[in-house]
C-alpha cells in the first residue's frame, strides 16, 4: 500500500498555487468541494492552512480509517484518491505528487465491444469464452434511452433527456457541455449505443481504469458502424467524443474495427488520431466476416495477438481464415500493412476511370445486380473505395467521390434492400402521391430499377406539366428523384443497405 500523509502533502504544496477555475475543470477532481478550502475568497487555494483544508475534503473519499493520511494505492491497484492528488499534482505544478500518485492507465486485457447488430451478442460471448472480461454495448431495449450514473432512465431524443444523463455523469461543466453536442448531433437510434459508451469513458475521465481494447462491430463503409434496424455511429462522432474526453481516448491501446471497407491507410490513420496511445489497429480493407460466418475467429485471433502490452501486431495472423486477405492492421513497431503492394494513385484512378461505365449501367437500369458480393458493380465499388483510401487523393476529390461510393453501395443492394424498404418506409406517401395526379401507384419493392426509373419520370413529367401540383405530389417527388433515383444518402439511409 502506497500512502500520502497530510504533513507530506501540505508541505509539497508550499509555495504552490492551485486555481480553482483551473481545478474544477478537472473530472479527476468531480466531488470535491473546492470552495470550501479556499478561506479568503481570492480563487485559489494556497499557504499551509488552505492545502490542510483541502487534504481533508480529499480524505473523504478515502478508506483507510486514518485522517492523517490517505492511500494511493491498494493490493497493487489505484485507489479513487490516487487520480485526485495526480490532478492536484499536475495543476499546481508539483512533480512529487503527480509522480506519487501516478498509477496508471495500466494496460489490461478488458475489452469494450461496442456492437451495432444483434449478432455482436454472439461476439461478446465468444470473447468472454476465452476468459476475458466484456463490457458489450447493444441496442437499449428502448431505443435512444440509457441509464445514468444516478440510476435514472433519460430520453435521448430530447435535449432535456440528454441534459440529464450528462449531468448524472458528474463530470465538469465545459467537458459535459461537449459532450451534449456530441449525443444531441448523433443519428437516430444510435444515441443509446454512443451514450453508454460516454458512461464508461466517464470513469476513465475520473481517473479510474478502463479496457484498453476497443471493438466496434457492425456494417461499414469506412465512416463508421451501424446495424441492422438500427442507427449509425460515424467516425466523427468517436473523434468528437474522443476530444471531449481526451483522458478515457488515451487508455485505449488497441482497436479492432470490425466492420467492411474500414481498413484502408487513410481510415486507419484518421483512427489513430483519435486514439492518440493505441499501439495496434485491426480493420477489414474490403468485406468483413460476419458475426455467424468468421467474425469470432478473427477476434479470437485478434484478442491472442494484442494480449498484455504489445506493440506489433502481423495480420497473418489471420491466415487461413475466411476474409483474412482483407484484414489490414497497423502496429507501432510494424506500421501499416494490408498485404498489397504500394500501388500509386495514377494506377488506382486508373482502375476506377476503366470500371466506371460499369456503374452507369446499373443506374441506368440497363443491368441488374446479381450478385450483391461479386460482379462488375461489386469490382467498381471496390474500386471506388480504394481511390478514396488512398493517402495521395486530392482533398477537394474527397466529397464528390464519397458521395460516388455510397450511391454505388445503395446501387448493389437496391433491390435486396434499397427499394423493399423505402416502399416500407413511404407507401403512404407513395400512394396518395400518385393517387393526387391521377396515376397509379407502383410497388417499388416488386420493380425492376428500369421499370422503376420509367415510374419516377413518368411521374415527375406528370407533375411538370401541372400549373399546381397538388401538395402530395410536390412532397412525393423530391423522395423518389433525389432517394429512390439518385440514391441520394440524406434520403437512402445506411441501414437500409
Amino acid at each position: 500500500m502506497t500512502t500520502l500523509t497530510k504533513q507530506q502533502f501540505t508541505q509539497s504544496l508550499n509555495g504552490k498555487t492551485l486555481s480553482i477555475a483551473d481545478a474544477k475543470d478537472d473530472a479527476r477532481l468531480s466531488g470535491v468541494n473546492l470552495k470550501s478550502s479556499d478561506l479568503n475568497n481570492d480563487g485559489q487555494i494556497s499557504g499551509d492552512v488552505e492545502a490542510g483544508r483541502l487534504f481533508d475534503e480529499i480524505d473523504k473519499f478515502d478508506k483507510n480509517g486514518d485522517r492523517n493520511s490517505v492511500a494511493l494505492t491498494q493490493r497493487g491497484r489505484a485507489t479513487p484518491v490516487a487520480p485526485k492528488i495526480e490532478a492536484i499534482g499536475e495543476k499546481a505544478q508539483v512533480d512529487t505528487l503527480r509522480a506519487l500518485a501516478n498509477t496508471g492507465p495500466r494496460s489490461n486485457n478488458d475489452v469494450v465491444l461496442l456492437g451495432m447488430n444483434k449478432g455482436s451478442s454472439h461476439e461478446a460471448q465468444s470473447l468472454r469464452n476465452r476468459g476475458l472480461q466484456v463490457q458489450h454495448i447493444k441496442d437499449a431495449r428502448v431505443d435512444d434511452t440509457a441509464r445514468g450514473d444516478d440510476g435514472k432512465t433519460y430520453n435521448l431524443t430530447t435535449p432535456d433527456g440528454v441534459s440529464g444523463f450528462v449531468g448524472s455523469l458528474k463530470l465538469p461543466e465545459a467537458q459535459s457541455a461537449k459532450i451534449k453536442e456530441v449525443l444531441n448531433r448523433a443519428d437516430p437510434d444510435a444515441k443509446d449505443e454512443l451514450a453508454q459508451l460516454t458512461k464508461t469513458w466517464a470513469k476513465g475521465e475520473r481517473g479510474e481504469e478502463i479496457p484498453s481494447r476497443l471493438v466496434l462491430s457492425g456494417h461499414s463503409v469506412g465512416d463508421g458502424v451501424w446495424g441492422d434496424h438500427n442507427g449509425e455511429i460515424y467516425r466523427r462522432d468517436i473523434a468528437d467524443l474522443a476530444k471531449a474526453m481526451p483522458r478515457a481516448a488515451a487508455q485505449v491501446e488497441d482497436l479492432h474495427i470490425s466492420g467492411c471497407y474500414s481498413g484502408g491507410q487513410g481510415h486507419v490513420d484518421s483512427w489513430r488520431e483519435i486514439f492518440p496511445k493505441a499501439k495496434t489497429v485491426w480493420a477489414y480493407t474490403g468485406s468483413a466476416p460476419g458475426s455467424y460466418s468468421g467474425a469470432t475467429t478473427h477476434l479470437a485471433r485478434w484478442d491472442r495477438a494484442t494480449r498484455g502490452e504489445v506493440s506489433t501486431l502481423d495480420r497473418n495472423v489471420a491466415r487461413g481464415t475466411r476474409k483474412g486477405d482483407n484484414v489490414a492492421t497497423w502496429s507501432v513497431d510494424t506500421g501499416y500493412n494490408n498485404g498489397e503492394p504500394t500501388r500509386s494513385y495514377a494506377e488506382v484512378r486508373q482502375d476506377f476511370d476503366w470500371s466506371r461505365p460499369d456503374y452507369d449501367q446499373f443506374f441506368s437500369g440497363a443491368e441488374n445486380v446479381e450478385n450483391t458480393q461479386d460482379g462488375p458493380l461489386r469490382d467498381h465499388y471496390n474500386n471506388t473505395q480504394r481511390l478514396i483510401q488512398h493517402t495521395d487523393l486530392p482533398q477537394e476529390q474527397r466529397a464528390q467521390l464519397t458521395a460516388h461510393r455510397d450511391s454505388t453501395i445503395r446501387l448493389i443492394y437496391y433491390s435486396k434492400s434499397v427499394a423493399p424498404n423505402f416502399q416500407s418506409h413511404h407507401q403512404d406517401q407513395i400512394r396518395e402521391g400518385f393517387r393526387s395526379v391521377g396515376m397509379p401507384a407502383p410497388d417499388f419493392s416488386k420493380l425492376s430499377r428500369l421499370d422503376a426509373l420509367a415510374q419516377i419520370s413518368a411521374f415527375e413529367n406528370k407533375v411538370g406539366r401541372l400549373s399546381s401540383p397538388p401538395a402530395a405530389a410536390q412532397s412525393l417527388l423530391p423522395l423518389l428523384t433525389g432517394g429512390l433515383r439518385d440514391l441520394n444518402s440524406a434520403i437512402i439511409p445506411s441501414t437500409w443497405i
